[in-house]
């Protein structure tokens, strides 16, 4: 692409105050490192200050993003991840013993979190910049996956002045919108804004699946936006899965399951948690371990509670945050299958890291999980608690698992060249 790339940096200036990323921060982190690499192309990074949006260059950013990977320790070898020590640690000692509660990990304090923003604007010597109206080259593209600034309109107002720039949106999904009960209550009215500022910005769409695109379109039409040009595209591997070599010895023998996902009502934890009560109570000393890696959310300590009430519980269910990737891959290629139980999803990275990485996957029937299933896909109610256990009890210990290959179309590369064509292609259309 020779256009210039105005990328929308909010969600990874945000990043600090995460111990490590989440599906779509290892996305956007991994896009971000692929538009900044060439250090002959002028593009420029996004954020809105208290002055209006300002520009950044590009030798800035990338000083950004090597810092973020450190701080996510996304460069370490897994094994040197302390967390996922610890977890191995944990799971060796309660093999045999009923460990004693331990208090659920909380989330960084804000003090931390201010303190690890400002060390990474320190590290990466953020100039004060220059406006963005000013600075963004005639024909540009702005680009924003993040979708977390688009809360705050203002934050583009300086696009209503530039309309040689084309504004390409990511939304991920309506699920806000369209199951208020599964969120936090403020999610919903956060999620409107994000939508009205697509339709009011938008010259293009990008999407994950063709589910979410439907959700979206629909919304972008009842507020006037209909027929933007889009791209239904699905994510890609990331990286770090696509390099690993094997699973953990340290786990040899261990049979477990692994769910990926952040804690809250949406993502149907209870009842993974209410299968293996009942594994517990009927499996004797043949029963498997889950590892439920992912940070809290709305209503995560209710979700959580059980395992600080019930020691036998807490012998086979084991709930880590903070995990790098390279140690999360590690951890995967052992696992026994990937459960992916979710009310909803606008794509369901986990289902496809499970099928990437050669796992069973066992994932909840709704339309973004059918879309990435594949032969080892096996898709259930996410209400029908039998039939789950039974999925679950029919997949034996894997032993050593070796990552398939990864196919191109599923490459970090693949999906960047895509993309660029894509916004090659809706800038051009418009002149």
């Amino acid at each position: 692409m020779t256009r210039v790339v105005a990328y929308d940096l909010v969600r990874l200036f945000l990043g600090p105050i995460f111990p490590a990323p989440r599906g779509i921060d290892r996305v956007e982190l991994a896009l971000a490192r692929q538009i900044f690499a060439d250090e002959k192309r002028p593009n420029l990074g996004i954020l809105p200050t208290p002055w209006g949006a300002h520009a950044f260059p590009a030798e800035v950013v990338r000083r950004w993003l090597g810092n973020l990977q450190r701080l996510w320790a996304e460069e370490i070898d897994g094994l040197a991840d302390p967390q996922l020590l610890r977890l191995i640690a944990q799971i060796r000692c309660s093999q045999d013993t009923v460990t004693p509660a331990t208090p659920l990990p909380r989330a960084f304090s804000t003090s931390l979190k201010a303190r690890r923003i400002l060390g990474s604007i320190r590290a990466a010597g953020f100039p004060l910049g220059r406006l963005a109206s000013q600075a963004v080259p005639k024909g540009a593209v702005y680009l924003n996956v993040g979708q977390l600034g688009l809360a705050v309109p203002f934050f583009h107002n300086w696009l209503g002045r530039r309309r040689d720039i084309t504004c390409a949106i990511m939304l991920h999904d309506v699920i806000p919108l369209k199951y208020p009960e599964l969120v936090n209550p403020g999610s919903v009215a956060h999620h409107a804004r994000m939508v009205r500022t697509a339709a009011h910005r938008a010259d293009c769409m990008i999407y994950t699946s063709g589910y979410a695109c439907d959700g979206v379109s629909a919304a972008l039409a009842g507020l006037g936006r209909e027929r933007l040009p889009s791209l239904v595209r699905s994510l890609p591997l990331p990286a770090a899965f696509a390099d690993a070599s094997g699973s953990l010895p340290e786990l040899a023998g261990a049979h477990y399951f692994v769910a990926i996902a952040t804690i809250e009502p949406r993502k149907n934890i209870e009842l993974l948690m209410r299968v293996w009560q009942g594994l517990l109570a009927r499996k004797g000393e043949a029963k498997p371990h889950l590892i439920i890696v992912g940070s809290h959310g709305y209503g995560a300590g209710r979700i959580l509670a059980a395992l600080n009430s019930d020691p036998v519980l807490r012998t086979r269910i084991h709930q880590v945050s903070g995990l790098s990737s390279p140690a999360l891959a590690a951890l995967v290629l052992g696992a026994a299958g990937m459960l992916c139980p979710s009310h909803s999803e606008g794509f369901g990275l986990p289902v496809l890291e499970g099928n990437a990485m050669g796992l069973p996957t066992i994932a909840s029937d709704i339309p973004a999980h059918r879309e990435l299933a594949d032969a080892s896909t096996t898709l259930l109610p996410a209400d029908d608690e039998l039939a789950w256990e039974r999925a679950i009890v029919a997949l034996d210990p894997p032993g050593h698992r070796l990552r398939p290959p990864v196919p191109h179309s599923l490459t970090e590369a693949a999906y960047y060249a895509d993309l660029m064509a894509f916004l090659e292609d809706s800038a051009s259309s418009r002149g």
